[in-house]
Parts: C-alpha cells; structure tokens; sequence
C-alpha cells in the first residue's frame, strides 16, 4: 500500500514539475488516511487520544468511515439473512467533539437531560439527528447562532440549514479562526 501510495504521489509531483506555465494549473488531488491502517480482526481500533470523537475505539470495516457498533452490530452491515436492523447510524464527523460535549449538552438542555442522562451514544444521536436542526448549543466552544450571525459570507451560501454551519465550522470554519461563540 505504502509503494502504491508513493508512486501516485511521485507522479502526481513528476506531472506538476513537467506543466508547461501557459497551460492552468489543476490542484491534484491527494488522497489521506488518518492512521496506519493497523486495525483488529473486527477492523476496529484504539483511538486513546479520541481524535474521532467516538471515545477510545472505534471501527472502519470495509473502508467505511470511523463509526461504532451498537450492540455489537456494524451499521454497514449486509447480512442478507438477518433480521431487518435498525437504520444504519449516522456517520459521525471526524471531528464531532469541535461543536459537541456529550456531558455539556446534557448539562444544558434539561429536556435531554431527563430523556437520557449522561447517555453519550444517545445524546450524540441526538444532536445529529435532531439538536443541529434545532440549533442547540453542545459545547462551550461553539454556538451556531453566533456563528451564523458573524459570518454573513456563509448566510448567502447556507441560509437557514443549520447543521451546514455546524459542518463549515468543523471542516475549515476553525482553521480559520471565524467567531463562533
């Protein structure tokens, strides 16, 4: 995979050198990983310093993206002859834990609260199913109305999809240091 890998991004630079300067530059595209590949025989692994956000470990099978199993079940799952599941759970952003504190957000919405206690799994479902939409505020850290209100370049784009600024925030929002609480 490494050799594979090298090679791509060799002739990925090899083409980019050899561009004569009338012709447009085209960004390439580089592909990344966010660890070694070094997963168990169920295709999980520990992610002590939870970078995904799902807790200390945390799954990939069949080159899905990081995700957990409830009850022990994959939610990308085929079985043919299984009983029919639940629908599959929703991908978790990489980077959830920038717009959510599961304990905060309980701590904060005492109707949440009363429903599922310091439950992290169903407070996180919550918040992606349901508190984006509503514009619940799950951090300290981030508020979607502040951020919508000092970011007029995103209303133009966005509107009034909420969970849109929640993803702007996490995927380049950060980095760029936009006002957001």
């Amino acid at each position: 995979m490494r050799k594979r890998k090298a090679a791509v991004w060799m002739a990925t630079l090899t083409f980019a050198l050899c561009v004569p300067q009338a012709l447009p530059v085209v960004p390439a595209t580089i592909v990344a990983e966010a660890h070694s590949g070094r997963t168990d025989s169920n295709g999980g692994h520990r992610d002590n310093k939870n970078k995904s956000g799902l807790g200390s470990y945390h799954y990939h099978c069949g080159g899905h993206p990081a995700h957990l199993h409830t009850n022990g079940i994959c939610p990308y799952d085929s079985n043919a002859g299984a009983a029919p599941a639940a629908a599959p759970a929703q991908t978790i952003p990489e980077n959830i834990s920038m717009v959510f504190d599961a304990r905060y957000y309980a701590d904060h919405n005492t109707d949440l609260y009363e429903a599922y206690g310091y439950d992290e799994e169903q407070l996180l479902n919550h918040f992606l199913t349901s508190g984006m939409k509503e514009g619940r505020v799950a951090c300290d850290s981030f508020n979607v109305s502040v951020y919508r209100e000092n970011n007029s370049d995103l209303v133009n784009v966005y509107g009034d999809d909420l969970p849109a600024y929640y993803e702007h925030y996490m995927s380049c929002g950060h980095s760029e240091g936009r006002i957001c609480h």
